[in-house]
């Protein structure tokens, strides 16, 4: 196709598909909804014919009313109860105790940690501000030379002496 116009294009639109009143999702929309009310209707079925038969399983069962206790063994009940939570307290109150203490010693074992540490910085600071000894000057060298292991010397430099020949002894 020739263009008439510069910079002109003929626009073409894409065709639009048609799927009909029964598209894709709707599909799906009303398969869900078949479901929902296949699972419904039989479960309605399911009730009508053997109701009796699901209320006799455990989980379905509603609660028992509660027994009749006689008011002496409730008291008694009550008695043990306030034995049970007087002895609880006994020992939480001698837990609390033991806590206090150790935590007392904690306090006490840090406290000493403290004092030992500031002693190190201490006697550290004392080290490094100690004055460090002057060097030690050289010996002066002397004049004699020795020889190490029966070895002879070399010549010293400046003098020009040969040292003297010894044979080693057998």
């Amino acid at each position: 196709m020739s263009n008439e116009f510069e910079g002109e294009r003929e626009y073409e639109a894409e065709s639009v598909h048609d799927r009909g009143p029964l598209s894709g999702n709707y599909r799906k929309t009303v398969a869900i909804w078949i479901v929902i009310a296949a699972i419904g209707g039989g479960g309605a079925l399911l009730w009508h014919e053997y109701g009796d038969t699901f209320l006799a399983l455990p989980i379905l069962k509603t609660e028992t009313p509660p027994q009749v206790v006689s008011l002496r063994a409730f008291e008694e009940y009550q008695q043990a109860m306030a034995g049970d939570l007087r002895r609880n307290s006994e020992m939480l109150q001698a837990q609390d105790a033991e806590l206090k203490r150790l935590s007392d010693q904690v306090l006490q074992l840090v406290m000493k940690m403290d004092l030992l540490e500031s002693k190190a910085r201490d006697a550290q600071a004392a080290i490094l501000n100690v004055p460090k000894a002057a060097p030690k000057k050289p010996a002066a060298k002397s004049a004699s030379r020795i020889s190490v292991g029966g070895a002879p010397l070399p010549p010293e430099q400046g003098r020009g002496e040969a040292p003297s020949p010894t044979t080693p002894s057998r």
